[in-house]
């Protein structure tokens, strides 16, 4: 069995992301003073889970009835999202790959919050933030509010049709969609107003106040717990060790959890082995759902690839199985921000799809963000986070060390779940057609993707019997 850098599991996705802000001696302008100091009471800002850590954080409540343009911000991380993934793909050498690029959109965007002059005019560029228009703060909160209400939707839909046909009801922890945030920041340090407004308004979070300079693993514990905690424990841990230094000063938290049933479950009884060919042409041996479908599923057959989505519990979330017509390489090099928003087709569809579950390791994605123009921003000298804190103690310059990434994804014939976490770290220094017959047998893209058109995960299977 082959093992690639990148794995992907089956009906089961888990994704976090984490930007690491560290230091390094520079001047900085003006101090900033925080709107509250610095205390000792617990706190679950942010998400379900608690902390211990004391937080800082603006008077802002969040914006709940926000009525920003969706649209703005899935269009720019979609686009982001083919650049990003038109990076990483590489990387796993052909072999399984997944990574959440609205995660890592979300991370970032926070971080670009308080960044200034070049440093933020290149992280705009790469992140595709339109340079008018509404704000991609309300409107990134606007997308992660509406994914939040998908579960308790698709839940109460299910439970009301299971009254009216006297069947069992279902169970509720089946029906997860949780998007959330958190900041962890050094302690004694001013942090920007305008910057923790933006934090409280648009992303639900303040910054929890760590020790990282003198106890730089437990500030990493605190951050691995809440992941763990909002991913179900399928992201764990995100951060490995010395991932956070004694340098690090800011690590901004995404995670994202979806688990969710099929609309249209698989039947057990109609699982069978088969044979799956991998890229290099080796054969394994894999387990193939196999449904047919009258209505309801997407069809799509292009030059480049047949695309099948199968929408989840609810009808907003689906996910995309796209088979080249060529190879990975080939259909990745094609792909555009709309690649895998399929139209609902009325043909008649005979599926056989295998199953999988993957976990990837933490991966970086510095070099990637770098290589699209990112630069300034992983600098020492010339990043300019000065919107995060405009004084810093001992004119220490703030800059991302790295940004890490980490996703797990299981689909079997009931359903779903997904999760992933991203974390910035800052440092000092179609047509009516017959019934058709789609046979996924070897290797092929899956994307999970929201009513709203936004990517949530992106990825590749070449091994459907490799979890890692």
């Amino acid at each position: 069995m082959r093992h690639s850098p990148y794995t992907l599991p089956v009906l089961l996705l888990a994704v976090a992301s984490l930007g690491a802000v560290a230091c390094s001696s520079a001047s900085n302008g003006a101090q900033a003073s925080s709107p509250s100091s610095d205390g000792g009471a617990s706190s679950t800002d942010g998400g379900g889970s608690s902390t211990t850590a004391s937080l800082v954080k603006a008077s802002d409540p969040r914006d709940l009835a926000v009525t920003a343009d969706v649209g703005v911000a899935v269009d720019a991380n979609n686009g982001f999202a083919m650049q990003l993934y038109g990076q990483l793909a590489p990387t796993a050498k052909g072999g399984n790959f997944l990574t959440s690029p609205l995660s890592a959109t979300l991370a970032l965007t926070m971080t670009y919050a308080g960044a200034q002059g070049t440093t933020a005019s290149q992280m705009a560029s790469v992140l595709q933030i339109p340079s008018s228009g509404p704000s991609i703060f309300d409107a990134q909160n606007a997308l992660t509010q509406a994914l939040d209400g998908r579960a308790a939707a698709a839940l109460a839909a299910d439970q009301q049709r299971a009254k009216e046909n006297q069947s069992p009801a279902p169970s509720a922890s089946d029906y997860v969609a949780t998007v959330v945030n958190s900041v962890w920041g050094q302690k004694g340090y001013p942090w920007a107003n305008p910057f923790l407004s933006i934090l409280a308004k648009s992303y639900g979070t303040g910054v929890y106040v760590e020790d990282f300079a003198t106890d730089p693993s437990g500030g990493e514990t605190a951050i691995n717990d809440w992941v763990s905690t909002e991913t179900g424990g399928k992201i764990d841990p995100l951060l490995g060790p010395n991932a956070v230094t004694k340098d690090t000063r800011m690590v901004l938290v995404n995670a994202i959890h979806i688990k969710l049933p099929w609309s249209s479950p698989f039947q057990t009884n109609q699982t069978a082995s088969g044979t799956f060919t991998r890229g290099d042409g080796t054969t394994v041996q894999a387990s193939f759902m196999n449904q047919g479908y009258q209505d309801g599923v997407g069809y799509a057959d292009t030059s480049d690839a047949t695309f099948v989505s199968l929408p989840l519990s609810g009808g907003e979330l689906s996910v995309v199985f796209a088979l080249p017509k060529k190879d990975l390489a080939t259909l990745t090099s094609a792909l555009t921000k709309d690649s895998f928003a399929v139209p609902a087709s009325s043909a008649d569809v005979i599926l056989s799809l295998p199953k999988f579950t993957f976990s990837s390791p933490t991966f970086s994605l510095a070099t990637a963000l770098q290589a699209l123009g990112m630069t300034d921003a992983f600098d020492p000298k010339a990043a300019d986070f000065k919107g995060i804190c405009a004084n810093t103690p001992d004119g220490e310059n703030l800059y991302i060390a790295d940004v890490l990434q980490k996703a797990t994804l299981d689909v079997a014939e009931n359903g779903v779940e997904a999760a992933a976490a991203t974390a910035v770290l800052l440092a000092r220094g179609s047509a009516v057609t017959p019934t058709l017959n789609v046979t996924f047998n070897r290797p092929f893209m899956v994307s999970i993707v929201d009513g709203s058109g936004a990517i949530l995960f992106l990825g590749q299977i070449d091994d459907p019997t490799s979890s890692s």
